[in-house]
């Protein structure tokens, strides 16, 4: 239902409204269930709005998804310039990592939207090159973990795979479930699990 009340914005603001809008609509109803209008009504804004920043519907979803990553990019990078693990144990350092994911990664109209740019990534080039900034930065948070954990270098890559498939598969159980995304209370234990054992 589109917001009849026009929001008022504050000059140079609109762009990211609409960006914002278009994210919670993507949580709420999926990529291809959102229309420009829709998108305009959940903003506040005109339509003449939406179509004075976006050409149109593609170049939308493509800017908000591309903020979802930069967002994703931030954190990631905010997490790895605050970590302390000097003197932590490898379990610990896991545990600190699980709650970096948990901050990044869990809340539902995040978490919605990441595995909305997934599978979409397999259609669209464009957003293949989003999800891939996604990963690179999980990647990176990860590799830096692993790194203080004593992890050894060359193992890195595969067990950072190999934990990014445990939290993807958790979101998309909460997402089949209609539940939000939490890790378990296990999630420290697995993780430093996956981090160190060899297959």
């Amino acid at each position: 239902m589109e917001n009849t009340r026009r929001a008022t914005v504050a000059r140079g603001t609109g762009r990211d409204v609409l960006l914002d809008a278009t994210l919670r609509l993507i949580g709420d109803r999926g990529l291809h269930a959102i229309t420009l209008r829709e998108v305009a009504g959940a903003a506040g804004l005109s339509l003449g709005s939406t179509t004075y920043h976006f050409a149109d519907r593609d170049a939308l979803l493509i800017a908000a998804l591309s903020r979802f990553a930069d967002s994703v990019t931030d954190q990631c990078d905010k997490a790895i310039a605050s970590a302390d693990y000097e003197g932590r144990s490898g379990r610990e350092i896991m545990r600190a990592v699980t709650g970096d994911l948990d901050a990044t990664y869990c809340a539902t109209t995040r978490m919605l939207a990441q595995l909305e740019t997934y599978t979409e990534a397999a259609r669209n080039p464009d957003v293949a090159a989003i999800a891939a900034r996604v990963l690179d930065a999980y990647r990176r948070l990860l590799t830096h973990a692993f790194t203080a954990a004593g992890v050894p270098a060359d193992e890195i890559a595969t067990r950072v795979d190999r934990v990014l498939v445990y939290a993807d598969g958790l979101a998309l159980q909460s997402a089949a479930k209609g539940a939000p995304c939490t890790l378990p209370d296990d999630a420290p234990s697995v993780l430093w699990l996956l981090a160190t054992t060899s297959v």
